[in-house]
C-alpha cells in the first residue's frame, strides 16, 4: 500500500454498485481492492506504447 492515499467519492448506478459488491465477495475482495484492481488494469491498458527498438 503506498504511504499516500487518496480518498474520493463516485456516484455509480445502484445495480453496478451490487454487481461490483457481489464480485468482490466471490472473489474474497475488499470493494475498494477490486475498483483498484480495474482501474489499474484500465490505466496500463490506455498507456501509450513505446516504439520497439531496432
Amino acid at each position: 500500500m503506498p504511504e499516500t492515499v487518496v480518498h474520493f467519492q463516485i456516484r455509480m448506478p445502484p445495480v453496478l454498485h451490487e454487481q461490483l459488491a457481489s464480485k468482490a465477495k466471490d472473489d474474497k475482495l475488499s470493494l475498494n481492492a477490486l475498483i483498484v484492481g480495474i482501474l489499474e488494469k484500465a490505466a496500463a491498458e490506455h498507456e501509450p506504447k513505446t516504439a520497439a527498438k531496432a
